[in-house]
Parts: C-alpha cells; sequence; structure tokens
C-alpha cells in the first residue's frame, strides 16, 4: 500500500507539471484513451524498475542477512542479541518464493488500479477543460 500510494503522488505529481502537454494533445484531438495509454505506460515504467529494484534488494537483504547482522555489530562493537538476555542469538529468515510472487503481482494489481484512479482523476479534473477554452 505504500507502494502505490508513492506511485499514485508520483504520478499525480508528472501529470500536474504536463497537464499543458496534455491540454495540448486534447487540442490536437487526441482522445482520452491515448492519455490513458500514456500515462498507464509511465506507471508501468515505474512499476517495472520499482518491482525489479525492490525485490533484488530485499532477496540479497535476506540472503546475507547475518553477515550484515554481524558486520554491524562489529561496526558500533555492540551485541544485539547477546546470549545471556535471549533465547536465542540470530533472526530465522526463511524466503518463500510463492509468496514472493503473490506480493509482487498483488503490488502490480494494486499499482495498476491506483495509476488508472490517478489519470482518470487528473483528466476529468476541471483544469484541463478550462485551459481548453
Amino acid at each position: 500500500f505504500i507502494f502505490a500510494s508513492s506511485i499514485i503522488s508520483i504520478l499525480i505529481a508528472i501529470m500536474k507539471k504536463k497537464i499543458y502537454d496534455i491540454s495540448i494533445l486534447f487540442s490536437l484531438g487526441a482522445k482520452n484513451k491515448l492519455i490513458y495509454c500514456i500515462f498507464l505506460w509511465y506507471s508501468l515504467i515505474y512499476i517495472v524498475f520499482g518491482v525489479i529494484f525492490g525485490t533484488s534488494i530485499g532477496l540479497l537483504a535476506s540472503y546475507y542477512f547475518d553477515s550484515i547482522i554481524q558486520n554491524f555489530e562489529e561496526f558500533l562493537n555492540i551485541k544485539i542479541f547477546p546470549s545471556n538476555a535471549y533465547f536465542i542469538n540470530f533472526i530465522p529468515v526463511k524466503v518463500i518464493y510463492s509468496d514472493v510472487l503473490c506480493i509482487v503481482s498483488l503490488i502490480f494489481l494494486l499499482v495498476i488500479t491506483c495509476s488508472l484512479y490517478s489519470i482518470f482523476k487528473i483528466i476529468h479534473k476541471n483544469s484541463i477543460k478550462s485551459i481548453l477554452s
């Protein structure tokens, strides 16, 4: 949900900056469908790069989590999980790839839905119609 809300705010900011370009496209005879397609491609580019980088960073961090914690403990010279205070001295990490695939597909669905909403909100706003008249 956080990722989808950031995509919505990014797309609305992009569309507000490009409101004059949208009005020029409308004045040249572009239909709403063309504007939907253009900004849907914008959102797909953001989704693909965000999901690829986010998933890869998350999987790498989970794979090397023990060494990251050990380096962090050596850098700060403290023990995060001292053996005299906790029963376990590590955080068990297991990656279930079916869950990762489910989350990635849910993100795609959520962001596409949210981006279509933001496109609809900007296109049907009165500011475009006031620019045209």
